[in-house]
Formats: structure tokens, sequence, C-alpha cells
């Protein structure tokens, strides 16, 4: 329970991928709710933000190119981060998002800061139980361009995403549980997903998801695949739902290689 592995990119890039519609101008609210099993997991992601269209023409490759300029809250039991954002879409087949915030890690709930002794040390729930934890704050740049490909009813998308942490003063090594890694207090992080995906239906997708995370400066790897399900639907010109389910396993990792993985995420749009 101590371990909390937030799903940060998960499938919601995918799902914005695969809208096809005419970008709609205006101000929205975006709220998910994601949660994963193995590690433990919550989180709720908070988006507002003001869209519009890159380009006004008419054609597959132009109708959904936007500018989304806005704040985003990444809330869990373990820490809050805010900042502002742009995701930008100059042609269908490609988006870039690019993201600022600051971190707030809290130790109220008992799972806290824990600052460890390197990139080799221990973190499973038997060696954070004999180290202190505490409140700190610090930083996170994020960089994640995509690239988007449609033919007939197989799309694919392929995220790699650059996070740069800095952590408490910079100095020393703390257990980051975004990617439930040991990085450094200034250090970057590597995620890179790959989608495969079949629409079986309007808003309905059935596929894979392959996601490998990096640091560079230890070497470290996880990598796993799931199998995953996308539902999205429209209940009005002002509201959209969108659910999304992965199941799968770690083909590499520390302490879940071949472990059960799962994972959840429910979320509503509001054009304000």
């Amino acid at each position: 329970m101590k371990k909390t592995l937030i799903v940060f990119v998960l499938a919601a890039l995918a799902v914005a991928g695969l809208s096809a519609e005419k970008t709609r101008q205006g101000t929205g609210l975006d709220q998910d709710v994601q949660a994963s099993i193995n590690p433990l997991g919550l989180q709720f992601v908070t988006k507002v933000f003001y869209r519009m269209p890159f380009i006004q023409q008419e054609g597959m490759l132009w109708e959904s190119t936007k500018v989304e300029v806005g704040v985003q809250n990444n809330l869990s039991p373990a820490y809050d981060l805010i900042g502002p954002y742009i995701d930008f879409s100059p042609i269908a087949v490609f988006d870039i998002y690019l993201g600022a915030q600051a971190a707030g890690y809290f130790n109220g709930l008992g799972f806290g800061f824990y600052e460890l002794s390197g990139y080799g040390a221990a973190f499973d729930d038997s060696a954070l139980s004999g180290l202190p934890s505490k409140n700190s704050q610090g930083w996170l740049l994020t960089a994640a361009p995509t690239l988007k490909f449609a033919w007939g009813p197989l799309v694919a998308l392929d995220t790699f995403s650059l996070f740069y942490f800095y952590a408490d003063n910079g100095s020393g090594y703390f257990l980051e549980r975004i990617g439930n890694v040991v990085l450094a207090k200034s250090d970057i992080e590597l995620q890179n997903q790959a989608y495969l995906l079949y629409t079986i239906a309007d808003g309905i997708y059935a596929g894979l998801n392959d996601m490998v995370l990096t640091v560079p400066a230890s070497g470290y790897v996880s990598h796993r695949l799931v199998a995953m399900g996308i539902y999205s639907t429209k209940l009005s010109d002002m509201v959209s739902l969108n659910a999304v389910l992965q199941l799968g396993t770690y083909l590499a990792d520390r302490y879940f290689q071949y472990a059960f993985y799962a994972a959840a995420q429910v979320g509503v749009s509001l054009a304000l």
C-alpha cells in the first residue's frame, strides 16, 4: 500500500488522439479518475483550458488541428502537481504536449517523500517501512510528442514523453512515485507508449499498449505490455464521457516482472 504508481499518461493521450472531429473553439474542463494495481495507485487529473483550431480548412489532415492552452492539476495521496500546459496539433498526425508543474509532496496520508541513498537503493514496502518520510516540494517539466496514424479500422499512436524532475533541494535521491523508480533529485525520466487499436464501433476501440520507461542516468528499465479497451461517447454537444481499461503484465521491472497489472480511467469532458 505504500508504493503508489500514478498512471500519468495512461490512455488519455490515446483517447484524445482518436478524435477526428472538427476542433471546437472555446473553453473546456476535463476531469479524469485514474487507478492502477501493481503498484497500487490513484490519481485525479483536472484540466481547464481554452482550445481553438490551428488551421481552419476542410480536409482530414486539418479539421482536428488545434492549439490548447490551460492549467492541469494531478492530485494523488502522495503529491499534488499543478501548472500551465500547451497542447499543440499542427496537423492531424502529430501532437505535442508541453507542461510545467509545481510539485508538492505530502506525508499526511502516510505516503510521503522518501529520500534514498542512491539509484540502487531498495524501495519495496519493507525497505520504506524503515525509512523516515517528509513533506517536500519541487518541479516537473514535461514534453510529450505524439505521432498518430489511421488506416481503415486500425489506429496507431506513439507517445514519447520526457519528464524532468527537480525535487527537494536538488541534491541526493528520492522515490519518484509517478514512474515508481529511483531518481536523483534533479533527473530525467523517459517513457515511450505505443498503441495499436482496432475500431470495433464508433467510439469503441480494443488493442495493445506497449510502455517502456527508462532512467538514462541509472540505466533502469521497466517494460509493460497490456491489452486495452477504450470507450468514448458524446452525451450532448457540451458533455463527453470516456473510459479506459488496461490488463497485462511487466516484461521487465525491478519488483513487478511478470506480475499482473491493471489500470482503469473514467473521465468527463465539458464544454464551458
